[in-house]
């Protein structure tokens, strides 16, 4: 298993897939966390940033995906999609908390 699987996956659906589809559902995805089960299987884990493209993914492109990964891995690949963890913005300290103004 090489640690390259995900983007060899990548260039072989940029070549399959219409550009435009690509390029809006396949490109922006990070890379997949590519794993070896017990099973002789492979998981791959990608996190999507919403629900909307999770569930397009899945329902579009998931067996696809997983169909490439396995044949470059020549052995089953299982697609995990997830929701990728919310970033949470940077949180100023409430006005109280803050030190007075120095009008010197």
């Amino acid at each position: 298993m090489t640690p390259d699987l995900w983007q060899r996956g990548c260039e072989r659906l940029a070549s399959e897939l219409p550009e435009q589809q690509f390029n809006t559902w396949i490109r922006p995805l990070p890379p997949a966390e590519v794993q070896p089960q017990d099973d002789a299987t492979t998981r791959a884990s990608l996190r999507v940033a919403n629900r909307f493209k999770l569930d397009w993914i899945r329902s579009q492109y998931a067996g696809r995906i997983e169909a490439v990964l396995s044949d470059l891995a020549g052995h089953p690949v299982r697609l995990d999609l997830q929701l990728a963890p919310r970033e949470l913005p940077a949180v100023r300290p409430p006005a109280a908390a803050q030190p007075p103004a120095n009008d010197e």
